[in-house]
């Protein structure tokens, strides 16, 4: 069984709510909600602003977006040493919140726990051909032996052995015998590519 993968270690979560917009104050697009990213980028300004606390400034620039969560929580990541300053500063009262925003709370995010899904090691080879041809048919793609070999490599890097499928397939397609389990997907697959399978 697959090790579980953590998502997220070492970050922060700040916990922000809007503030309310003095009346006069506002202007055209302040009412519109920032994205996660812009957020970020003007908590990080905030604080970067302190120079008479290098240490923040300096930690505040070594911040990495994490994440956004509904309801203003900010995820963020960085250096132990940053993430600690960074505590410290909240302690203080001295951590600066984003524009327009207040901070209710800080506090350490404990990873989130992915277990993983293992895969099989075979391919199954009716499908991935299917799919290789629609997908060139989609993006306008003349489907011809070395366009089919090169989007299987680039979709399926690893496995080395496509020219000798590739190969056979074109045997049985030219003689009308081709990798589908009913006479019916046959024909149905025929008709609904207006793209030929080779030229």
């Amino acid at each position: 069984m697959a090790r579980p993968m953590q998502l997220a270690p070492g970050s922060l979560a700040l916990v922000l709510c809007r503030q309310e917009p003095q009346e006069g104050a506002t202007e055209a697009g302040d009412t519109e909600e920032p994205s996660g990213r812009a957020v970020f980028r003007a908590f990080c300004r905030a604080n970067a602003r302190c120079f008479w606390n290098a240490r923040l400034a300096r930690a505040a620039s070594r911040l990495a977006f994490q994440g956004w969560l509904q309801r203003g929580v900010l995820l963020v990541h960085a250096p132990p040493a940053s993430l600690q300053v960074l505590r410290d500063a909240w302690r203080r009262r001295a951590l600066r919140p984003p524009r327009g925003f207040r901070i209710k709370a800080v506090g350490d995010v404990f990873p989130v726990q992915m277990n993983l899904i293992a895969q099989s090691q075979f391919l199954p080879l009716a499908e991935v051909l299917c799919c290789a041809v629609s997908d060139l048919n989609a993006a306008q793609v003349v489907v011809t032996q070395e366009s089919l070999r090169e989007h299987l490599l680039r979709q399926y890097p690893g496995h080395r052995v496509w020219h000798l499928i590739i190969q056979s397939f074109w045997m049985d397609l030219k003689e009308e015998r081709i990798f589908c389990r009913t006479l019916k997907a046959q024909r149905t697959v025929k008709k609904s590519h207006p793209i030929p399978y080779y030229s």
